[in-house]
């Protein structure tokens, strides 16, 4: 079993390289703009869904809030690139940061609330923060936002068109997929599943639940904090109406539609959820509908979301691999009784 592990790593290897390589060829394929922000959208909801996924699936919070710090990271972003003017990467980092913070301080006074109650504040705190972007012009500049938000910049070249924010976005994703990897395959990344099983046994096990849960909340912060400053240095406009509990929600679905505990999930999830919408006006109109019956199936026929542990494509696979064994079961009684 080891040595044919060792073989699909080695192959699964190679194979993912190529795609990468071929994927990075996107914008030298795809000339047309709308299609080009449809992806540079799905990599960005995909940053956020890995976010949540990481807080959700991997530790077991039920987290409403990430429009929130979404928005935190995208205001931090906008006012000190507009008001300010600071370098791309001083602004960039500091959002996240930023966010970070505020999630790392919020989770951990939320670290001993039980289950429902954590849910339930999460999504007074994207209420909260609304009102207060709404409600502050002298900062936020009220119900309409700030405008004229520079492009990335990094040494001199700007990411001001759809093709070269592609190459962008596309790196970070790569970059916060290998980072929540190693932290989910790490003894965090254990400690973290062990609470998100069973917090008791957890306890028993010498795990400080609220620490962790305070570091995982904080590193999805950040991770969500990035997302947002990547998206308003793209779009250039920062508006409070990008940062509902409706949002949140919509964060959450791509997660649990890719499956918790999935990362590749989390990427499919984000790219159905994005380009469902966009296939006729009535869809985008509806969105919020067709997207709870789509959770509604999901949850009554695949709980466990696509790519999730069995989940529909295990579910898929194990049956393949069930008649395969009974054409090869039935092959074989064949030829015993041919002899």
């Amino acid at each position: 079993m080891k040595t044919i592990k060792r073989m699909n790593i080695k192959l699964k290897t190679p194979l993912l390289i190529v795609f990468l390589l071929v994927y990075a060829c996107t914008p030298l394929i795809i000339t047309n703009n709308y299609v080009l922000r449809i992806i540079n959208n799905i990599m960005l909801y995909s940053i956020m869904a890995l976010s949540v996924n990481l807080i959700m699936g991997f530790c077991g919070m039920l987290d409403f809030g990430r429009s929130a710090f979404v928005g935190i990271g995208t205001y931090f972003y906008a006012l000190v690139m507009t008001r300010f003017h600071v370098p791309f990467l001083v602004g960039f980092l500091g959002a996240a940061l930023f966010s970070a913070i505020i999630g790392y301080i919020l989770g951990a006074f939320l670290q001993r609330t039980s289950f429902d109650y954590f849910t339930l504040i999460t999504c007074g705190f994207v209420i909260i923060f609304q009102t207060f972007l709404i409600n502050a012009p002298s900062v936020t500049g009220g119900p309409i936002g700030i405008m004229g938000v520079p492009a990335p910049e990094i040494f001199g070249f700007q990411f001001s068109t759809p093709q070269r924010f592609f190459y962008f976005v596309f790196a970070l994703l790569v970059i916060v997929y290998i980072i929540i990897r190693n932290i989910t395959r790490s003894h965090s990344g254990r400690a973290l599943e062990a609470i998100r099983d069973d917090e008791i046994a957890a306890s028993y096990s010498a795990i400080n639940i609220p620490k962790y849960k305070a570091l995982c909340f904080g590193i999805g912060s950040f991770i969500t904090g990035l997302a947002g400053a990547a998206m308003v240095s793209y779009t250039g406009y920062a508006s409070p109406d990008n940062f509902t509990l409706d949002e949140g929600l919509i964060l959450c679905q791509m997660a649990i539609l890719g499956g918790l505990g999935s990362l590749p999930g989390s990427i499919l999830g984000a790219a159905i959820l994005i380009v469902v919408p966009e296939l006729s006006r009535t869809a985008y109109e509806y969105r919020l509908l067709i997207m709870g019956l789509m959770m509604v199936i999901l949850m009554l026929f695949c709980p466990n979301g696509l790519l999730g542990k069995n989940g529909l494509m295990d579910i898929i696979i194990h049956s393949i691999n069930k008649l395969r064994h009974k054409s090869h079961h039935e092959a074989m009684e064949g030829c015993d009784e041919n002899d």
